[in-house]
């Protein structure tokens, strides 16, 4: 009966190794690895992400702004000027310019583009041909430069006209958004428009409100 002790402990043994915990590296927490959801540093690129252009002011370049003015996207049209600030103009259909000859004036609306890459609508007054102002005469002769050299003009009132610069050293042609001539004049005049004679300028302008 002695002998047979050695073996039941043996057994008891084998039993207690078989319940045993698992090597505890086998079940220990692991982190989620997070670095195939960082997003790249040229997530831009990957994206094919484009600016939008919702904004485009009718107005001067201003005294420190270089510039440059599209070679082709040019139009005379008529313009009302309504309202306090300086980029307040009104489109007006050719139909209406002679009833509103009081108030509508001839320009030439040219595209330009400064050096941060802002989009703009020049309005140009076209010169009276019985009395031209070098106002005018210059602001159009620094139009034409800009189309081929970056320029900047600055008022010179003892002169009544403007001195025109260009900048010899800037060589680098402009960026200018794939947009039509149209589409760029939707976006500059958007709800500035007069097509019909009731139109509230109009109305306001002749004491009809």
């Amino acid at each position: 009966m002695n002998e047979e002790k050695p073996a039941t402990v043996e057994a008891a043994s084998t039993v207690q190794d078989s319940q045993s915990p698992k090597d505890s590296t086998s079940t220990a927490y692991q982190p989620i690895d997070f670095s195939e959801f960082v997003i790249s540093q040229n997530f831009g690129s990957q994206l094919k992400v484009t600016k939008r252009l919702t904004k485009v002011p009718v107005c001067k370049p201003k005294n420190t702004q270089w510039f440059r003015i599209h070679p082709e996207y040019k139009q005379d049209m008529w313009l009302l000027k309504y309202g306090d600030s300086s980029g307040d103009y009104y489109l007006v259909s050719e139909s209406l310019a002679d009833q509103l000859a009081d108030f509508v004036k001839p320009f030439k609306l040219v595209v330009g583009v400064d050096r941060q890459g802002i989009v703009f609508v020049w309005p140009l007054r076209l010169p009276d041909e019985e009395r031209p102002l070098n106002w005018h005469l210059s602001a159009l002769e620094a139009a034409s430069n800009a189309e081929v050299q970056w320029t900047l003009i600055q008022t010179n009132k003892g002169l009544g006209a403007y001195d025109i610069h260009t900048a010899e050293g800037l060589t680098d042609e402009p960026e200018w958004p794939e947009l039509s001539m149209n589409e760029i004049f939707e976006i500059a005049f958007k709800q500035k428009k007069i097509k019909r004679p009731d139109h509230f300028v109009l109305k306001q302008l002749l004491g009809e409100t």
